[in-house]
């Protein structure tokens, strides 16, 4: 059986989806077996040490050298088949295939290179979620597609609609108009608590989001939204943050995040409080971050 294992995104679940077609067009089995986060990808690797006899594919995900132990782990029972990320700093693991980032290709483009080039869905796939920067999709079908991951549609059934070719349907529109509305009141509400906070000679955006807004639409607000933030950065309530940075800002926000445990690349990154983050904590939480940053700057400079 093939586990398929991708990033939350529209870029990992397209690849997924070619992934899945590619299987189903050579008969052989193949199921999604879930997301993959990088700010919990520590926790999320020990789940998958307990897996037997599966080949694996795992797509838009990068490693760093801490994550060898596990993936050693996994391997040693299952067969990580094929794997893919667009993070130039990604360390190489064991894989029988594997696919580095190349040209700036998403993640969805590499996999249908790599398996059914030739095919039209995959192809349609591949371009709909080819990143033109960072974190922004050109197409209004790939921006809604990332929203309804965001709030929570069923991967599953959206891996099977993807995989067959159908971009959009009814049902997704529905979910997207009921769930769009509470998305511009989580913007607000995210505005409201924006605090900004100086670094070197740079300023910081730090903000309590929603769980309704993605972490690239949640940045991307801040930075939209405050012309003196160079580096945006959302705080979940299940702990999660999110940091991003402007084109010309020259902090490495990867660095940040590895502070907290996390990861990422230079100009996006993302990390895990042990502790939840509400209204009332946010102080708190927000306190401690400074205070990590501040340390970090200090024996950072020369």
């Amino acid at each position: 059986m093939i586990s398929i294992y991708c990033s939350e995104k529209l870029d990992g679940l397209a690849s997924a989806a070619i992934a899945l077609r590619h299987a189903t067009l050579s008969k052989l089995p193949a199921h999604f077996a879930g997301f993959l986060h990088q700010d919990t990808l520590h926790e999320e690797l020990i789940d998958m040490a307990n897996l037997k006899g599966q080949l694996i594919f795992i797509l838009d995900i990068s490693f760093s050298p801490e994550d060898l132990p596990f993936i050693e782990t996994i391997t040693a029972s299952n067969k990580i088949i094929y794997w893919n990320t667009t993070d130039k700093e990604s360390i190489i693991i064991p894989s029988k295939i594997t696919d580095a980032s190349k040209e700036n290709k998403s993640s969805a483009e590499l996999t249908c290179s790599r398996f059914i080039p030739l095919d039209f869905v995959a192809k349609q796939l591949a371009t709909l979620a080819h990143q033109i920067k960072y974190w922004q999709l050109g197409d209004e079908r790939a921006l809604k597609l990332q929203d309804i991951i965001t709030f929570g549609y069923d991967p599953k059934e959206l891996l099977e609609h993807l995989a067959k070719g159908i971009l959009w349907t009814d049902k997704f529109e529905t979910f997207h108009c009921e769930h769009n509305a509470k998305k511009i009141i989580a913007f607000e509400e995210l505005m409201r608590t924006l605090a900004i906070k100086p670094y070197l000679s740079y300023r910081f955006g730090f903000a309590l989001a929603s769980h309704l807004l993605s972490s690239p639409d949640a940045c991307q607000k801040i930075l939209d939204s405050h012309a003196g933030v160079d580096v945006a950065i959302a705080l979940y309530r299940d702990g999660r943050i999110a940091l991003r940075r402007r084109d010309n800002c020259q902090i490495n926000v990867k660095n940040l995040a590895e502070l907290f445990g996390g990861g990422g690349q230079p100009y996006a990154a993302g990390a895990r409080l042990k502790t939840t983050v509400t209204k009332d904590t946010f102080e708190q939480a927000l306190f401690n971050i400074d205070q990590a940053f501040k340390n970090h700057y200090l024996q950072s400079s020369p």
